[in-house]
């Protein structure tokens, strides 16, 4: 549950799209609409707006620096602050739960602490200038956790499967070598194209089906031996976590029990019904953080998304990628019970098949969480991230970081190492 944490932390900070300010309404077919939720629901239209980088400005709000040595706001207990409303006080407040907030404020800890340390080392550097560096350190941190450590979490195999056993024993895991590998190149690297996330990547990362309906909260009193979890107490519904509620929440559960009942419980499948209930009769909030009055069906919303963006179907989205694309049901998936309800949707037309429907449906490379057709997007785009950064290419380097920053990142290999640096006792506790 860390690792689904984090990648809605990742997500947050890599995309977003802006609202059109009419709103438009989602009708169940009267076929199923007794079976559905929502029997309607309402929402904003993706905003379209002209390519370039001028559009959307993005930062950290001087409301979250302390505007001393460099640093960021967050409460004496290390949770994040919140406003007089009860939001917490972040970059980004929507649609996020607590999973996320502990992240958010584990990462302002790292920041600050990296803060002290270059002031320590460079005591002349000013508050903006400790900033700067701090940020820049702690983002390299952020990516280098993601790209050898959640991605290995993500594709726990050996990869003889898909690349075979030479590969693996000559570069190691993908996220591991080759993903770590593009770090520290001469110069960035386009490949022609300015660099951008595409729709493509956004859609293949429709990952709801790794929340669970019920957190697990552990007795963190106890120590278990090996390969066991402390016990289970209470299971917290999920809808109890997220928004404003979430955060009341947290304040009583506290970062140490969130993270390590988090550790200690798998997430869900990436899989056709496994979609949480709680998801489709769903609060969403408003860049302010406030609820929202119009409840939403978010697993009929991504498909609509996906449409409304113009992203290809299934088979279209296959060949678009040089993969083989499906020409009956049986290509996709063995599941005698998926298939017969793939024909009552779609008919036969495999043409049809929505990609959302199509990733979940198919067939799983043994070890991986995801399928093969999302993996193909995930390891293109994330390669083409670093290489085109200059931060992680030509200015990966002493005089961009400082000598004591590059360090930082450096020896910095996972997020267990993020973890056991602000949270000593946690370590303590798991070393036994």
């Amino acid at each position: 549950m860390i690792a689904v944490s984090w990648i809605q932390l990742m997500i947050h900070d890599w995309v977003d799209h802006l609202e059109d300010t009419n709103q438009i309404e989602l009708i169940a077919p009267r076929e199923v609409a007794n079976q559905c939720p929502l029997k309607s629901f309402k929402f904003y239209k993706t905003k379209e707006v002209a390519t370039g980088f001028d559009e959307i400005k993005t930062g950290t709000p001087n409301t979250l620096r302390t505007l001393k040595d460099g640093k960021l706001k967050i409460s004496p207990d290390g949770l994040l602050l919140h406003d007089q409303d009860g939001i917490a006080v972040s970059g980004d407040v929507r649609n996020s739960w607590i999973g996320v907030s502990t992240l958010q404020a584990l990462f302002i800890k790292e920041h600050n602490a990296v803060c002290d340390a270059l002031k320590k080392e460079y005591p002349s550097l000013d508050d903006e200038e400790l900033y700067r560096y701090a940020r820049l350190v702690t983002s390299a941190v952020i990516a280098k956790i993601h790209t050898i450590d959640w991605t290995v979490e993500l594709l726990k195999t050996d990869m003889y499967g898909l690349l075979g056993k030479k590969f693996k024993d000559t570069f190691g895991h993908v996220g591991g070598a080759i993903l770590g590998g593009l770090v520290g190149q001469k110069k960035p690297n386009n490949h022609g194209v300015p660099y951008s996330l595409t729709e493509e990547f956004v859609s293949v990362y429709r990952l709801h089906s790794l929340l669970p309906d019920n957190l697990h909260l552990r007795d963190i009193s106890v120590t278990p031996g090996p390969n066991k979890s402390p016990p289970l107490i209470e299971e917290v519904p999920m809808p109890n976590l997220i928004g404003r509620k979430g955060e009341e929440a947290l304040a009583k559960i506290g970062f140490e029990m969130l993270m390590v009942s988090m550790g200690h419980q798998a997430s869900g499948a990436l899989e056709l019904w496994n979609y949480p209930t709680w998801f489709r009769d769903l609060i969403t909030q408003d860049v302010g953080g406030q609820d929202r009055p119009d409840h939403v069906d978010l697993a009929a919303l991504e498909v609509y998304r996906d449409r409304e963006r113009k992203i290809a179907r299934y088979n279209e989205f296959r060949r678009a990628l040089l993969l083989i694309p499906i020409s009956k049901w049986e290509d996709l998936t063995d599941d005698k019970e998926a298939i017969q309800t793939l024909k009552e949707v779609y008919g036969d037309d495999v043409e049809e098949l929505d990609l959302l429907v199509g990733l979940m449906a198919e067939k799983k490379i043994k070890g991986f969480a995801i399928s093969e057709t999302a993996f193909v997007i995930f390891l293109v785009m994330a390669t083409r991230r670093l290489e085109a950064d200059r931060f992680f290419t030509s200015y990966f380097n002493e005089e961009t970081y400082t000598k004591k920053g590059l360090e930082w990142v450096n020896s910095t290999e996972s997020l267990k190492d993020v973890l056991d640096r602000h949270y000593p006792i946690m370590k303590k506790k798991r070393d036994g």
